[in-house]
């Protein structure tokens, strides 16, 4: 297994032109792992901890509300334009933010620039799974799909640590500006990789928007169950975390919540090198079955919740399918049979906006029984165990 994985990567990052895309996932990647952190700093630095929450909670829903019209439009018109003029946006947002905390402005200031930020964020993480799609030979498009999930995964390993060190090592500013460079970097390599759609009708060989119906990629039934299968997979991970923070300060050993949700992480970037680069046998079965193996996981890390020490050995284990399935779910979006085939952006777009949502139920639903906190991660296994049900019987 690990020697087909070995090739497999070999063969994809040998092309030159997809190794430079590999470059540009990471710098498009690392500033999602940052960007919590750094709001939360850059907020707190002459407010409270509940205006910056408020801070955080504002810029991830301007994200989830406009993220399908970021991809459509980068669908329609490139996505090199559209992150050329939302990383404008973006960029003077974060600086209006860092300006009204600086003055110790009012908290409505603070959270409307961060939302105002999360409006116009350049829709890299979308359009990277697009230029995978579009890029990768048909029989490494399955590889593509779980480099992109480890680098995910890694992102959100060392982007607080980056951005932690930065703030408090220099300044909350430092991060922020480090956060900006790698999001204009990501966005000035995918230039030439982007073109917009291309009508059929375009007579004159010119490159022309393609028209699209108003629902656009939502006109696929394929695409629709995706979109419930990743909330719900998004519910159970956001449970997850919660749940592991919960049960490290049950147990007085809240230092510990910062291991455990690493080790998850680790076991995830795991299985998304190994398990996530094999292509698929049947297509069909192969995203069901990684979802009942990664609800199956979450099982044993209930089970292991119950003697303290077993945990930390569950903790990898319960990962371990969770990144290839979602290098599974986000290749079907882009590429399954009549999903996402008309906008992959904007396809991409709506799992990653509807994958929002579900990560906020599922801190919602874990937040509110964490008192005992071997029910949450029960119930993360359950809505895991939903999410393979709705893969097996649709």
């Amino acid at each position: 297994m690990v020697s087909e994985a070995a090739g497999s990567y070999r063969r994809l990052l040998g092309d030159p032109a997809l190794r430079g895309l590999a470059v540009a996932d990471a710098c498009a990647r690392l500033p999602q792992g940052m960007v919590g952190i750094t709001l939360l700093l850059v907020a707190a630095a002459h407010a409270s901890m509940a205006t910056a929450g408020l801070v955080v909670a504002g810029y991830t829903l301007g994200q989830a509300v406009t993220g399908p019209l970021r991809g459509r439009l980068a669908d329609r018109y490139g996505l090199a334009r559209v992150c050329a003029v939302c990383a404008g946006g973006y960029a003077l947002a974060l600086l209006c933010l860092l300006a009204a905390s600086l003055a110790a402005g009012p908290a409505w200031m603070l959270v409307a620039a961060a939302a105002v930020a999360g409006l116009v964020v350049p829709p890299l993480s979308p359009g990277m799974r697009s230029l995978w799609s579009a890029g990768a030979p048909r029989a490494l498009r399955q590889t593509a799909f779980a480099l992109d999930a480890a680098v995910f995964d890694l992102a959100y390993l060392t982007g607080p640590v980056v951005a932690s060190s930065l703030a408090v090592g220099i300044d909350p500013a430092a991060a922020a500006g480090v956060l900006l460079a790698l999001t204009g970097t990501a966005a000035v390599m995918i230039g030439p990789r982007s073109r917009p759609a291309v009508s059929a009708g375009a007579a004159d060989g010119r490159t022309a928007p393609a028209r699209r119906s108003f629902l656009g990629p939502l006109h696929s039934p394929a695409l629709r169950r995706l979109l419930i299968t990743g909330c719900l997979v998004n519910t159970a991970l956001a449970a997850t975390e919660v749940a592991l923070t919960a049960y490290a300060r049950h147990h007085h050993a809240l230092w510990a919540s910062g291991p455990l949700l690493a080790e998850v992480s680790a076991g995830s970037i795991v299985g998304s090198l190994l398990l996530g680069a094999r292509e698929p046998g049947e297509t069909g079965a192969r995203l069901p079955r990684l979802l009942a193996c990664y609800a199956l996981g979450l099982a044993a890390l209930t089970a292991a919740s119950l003697f303290g020490p077993l945990i930390a050995v569950a903790a990898p284990l319960a990962g371990l399918c969770l990144g290839p399935s979602l290098a599974t779910l986000f290749s079907q979006a882009s590429g399954g049979p009549g999903a996402g085939a008309e906008g992959g952006t904007e396809a991409q777009g709506w799992l990653n906006s509807v994958m929002n949502g579900g990560a906020a139920a599922g801190a919602a639903l874990a937040g509110s029984t964490a008192s005992w906190p071997v029910l949450p991660l029960a119930l993360a296994a359950a809505v895991a165990a939903a999410a393979a049900a709705s893969c097996a019987f649709r």
